[in-house]
């Protein structure tokens, strides 16, 4: 009997390591169709009954998602940079690991690159209005 707890333990271990991240990514998805669904039959009920669309009416209709904001480069550049730099000292002065120090660049230079394209883009934009 022992020796049949020892043979399944691993199997279940790999099996949820590897199977919890594809149950979360499908209830997570699961869960956005059915309110997507939900939104588009609530939609149809409201146009078959010829109502007037207005934006006040979409936002009431249950499963209303609002359009997502443009991407502020310029703020994720500056998050990005300051957490390389802190991961770079980390890897410095505390564990004194050049790898660490490395990945802590590699990480400012991403944010340095965002920043760099945010005011690029921002400047663009000026210039064309």
């Amino acid at each position: 009997m022992t020796n049949f707890f020892e043979g399944i333990i691993p199997i279940f271990a790999i099996v949820f390591v590897f199977g919890m991240p594809v149950m979360i990514v499908w209830i997570a998805l699961n869960f956005s169709n059915k309110k997507r669904e939900q939104f588009h039959q609530s939609l149809q009920k409201v146009i078959d009954s010829g109502q007037n669309l207005t934006p006040e009416l979409l936002q009431s209709i249950p499963g209303y998602v609002e359009e997502p904001k443009p991407m502020n480069d310029i703020k994720i550049g500056a998050i990005l940079t300051g957490i390389g730099l802190g991961i770079a000292l980390i890897g410095k002065v505390g564990l004194n690991a050049n790898v660490v120090m490395s990945a802590g660049l590699l990480v400012a230079l991403l944010g340095l690159a965002f920043l760099a394209y945010g005011i690029y883009d921002k400047k663009q934009n000026n210039d064309a209005e």
